[in-house]
């Protein structure tokens, strides 16, 4: 966060101000994403562990994560 505030010379405090507040938005913003994903990523396991009566599933999660992250 502090290299994305001082990216560039802050001559004003309200516009460090700003800055800190901006970035703070962006870094919230991007936790929120990773903790849907994560989630998302969970409930897909165990999706998939109903499905094959709490028997082994792990290739089927594999094949889902590598399929997403080609999207990403």
């Amino acid at each position: 966060m502090k290299s994305e505030v001082y990216k560039e010379k802050v001559n004003k405090r309200r516009e460090l101000v700003a800055r800190i507040m901006n970035s703070a938005a962006l870094t919230k913003q991007e936790r929120q994403d990773d903790l849907r994903r994560a989630t998302r990523t969970i409930a897909k396991r165990v999706e998939k562990c109903t499905e094959v009566d709490r028997g082994i599933f792990e290739h089927f999660t594999l094949n889902c994560c590598n399929l997403l992250r080609s999207f990403t």
